[in-house]
């Protein structure tokens, strides 16, 4: 069994101005997230087959889901799990789209995934003990979603990191 979920990643380009925007901003931030971790998440699938996720490819392998544009230009905290994070102020109907077509299919698999509402949003820090200050510049970063990611969650003595099991194009 693997932890898995599914996920848009921005590009390089975007991961990397994102992450020396948040440097500038709050050079004295603890527990940033690595630049090679960003993601959006679209549902956490938990603990996963190797036939549940061969159920994955083949949904999505004949899945036609159009590629949209993303912008991440809103900043929050919440203060229950101590995240900073990044998100859309208007979430693009490709995106709920996306992880609704996630949601189906994880539950099609048997899988449980969360009920909540749909939050879509880029971790910046984790287990922040408040709030940093309002940023000098306004977060504004976008980016083509042209694709969605099927990543395994590992745990090792440096912390987690994501391994891409799989890479699905999204129509242009």
């Amino acid at each position: 069994m693997k932890r898995t979920f599914f996920a848009v990643t921005p590009d390089a380009q975007t991961c990397i101005e994102v992450d020396k925007w948040c440097a500038l901003c709050w050079p004295q931030l603890q527990r940033r997230v690595a630049v090679q971790n960003y993601h959006v998440t679209l549902a956490f699938l938990g603990d996963t087959s190797d036939k549940q996720q061969q159920l994955f490819e083949e949904y999505f392998e004949s899945c036609n889901i159009q590629a949209f544009s993303l912008i991440l230009n809103d900043l929050g905290f919440w203060p229950d799990s101590s995240v900073l994070w990044l998100a859309p102020k208007q979430v693009p109907a490709g995106l709920l789209s996306l992880a609704d077509s996630c949601k189906r299919i994880a539950n099609r698999a048997g899988l449980k995934v969360n009920r909540r509402s749909y939050q879509p949003h880029l971790t910046l820090a984790r287990k922040t003990t408040m709030p940093p200050a309002m940023p000098l510049l306004e977060p504004d970063f976008r980016f083509e979603v042209d694709s969605m990611q099927l990543y395994e969650s590992i745990m090792d003595r440096d912390g987690v990191r994501y391994r891409e099991l799989r890479c699905w194009r999204l129509l242009s």
